[in-house]
């Protein structure tokens, strides 16, 4: 005689237990899908900027610029016809220092001969784009630039 196998009947604390161990396990796959996508396309946070004064109105004459340097940039102050503007000294070519050549009212690059406008734009030679530019703002006869901070790593 073969003995009958009862079937086995879940009690409600087993019930509970699967109920409570699968929705822990669902919900740690969640998160860890939410997280991993999250770390491969991170948010594209809005750069902070900083409003730094660098001079007053009047300072310097028309056609003149005046180097000067903040944190490991060194940046050239000008007074434009039309206005002030705030160019990097580093040259778009191969990161040679520009200088200014006020007989000329111009950048130039010794390195490769390149040429740079008072507008920061590539007049001559092999730079391929115009020096870099930074807002600059007028307010109660002071001038100030805007620059944007460095991120650092999390590391």
């Amino acid at each position: 005689m073969e003995l009958e196998e009862k079937p086995k009947l879940k009690t409600r604390r087993q019930f509970l237990i699967n109920l409570l161990m699968g929705g822990g396990l669902l919900a740690s796959a969640a998160l860890l899908v939410r997280h991993g996508i999250a770390f491969i396309f991170p948010k594209a946070e809005p750069p902070i900027s900083r409003k730094l004064l660098i001079g007053r109105v009047g300072e310097l004459k028309v056609g003149e610029a005046k180097e000067f340097q903040i944190g490991d940039r060194d940046l050239y102050f000008v007074n434009t016809a039309d206005d002030y503007k705030v160019f990097s000294s580093i040259c778009t070519h191969l990161g040679c220092k520009v200088r200014w050549e006020a007989h000329r009212n111009r950048f130039y690059c010794s390195c490769h001969q390149g040429v740079f406008g008072n507008d920061g734009k590539v007049l001559e030679g092999p730079p391929p784009r115009a020096l870099d530019e930074f807002k600059v703002q007028v307010d109660n006869n002071l001038v100030y630039m805007w620059i944007e901070e460095k991120r650092r790593g999390m590391l």
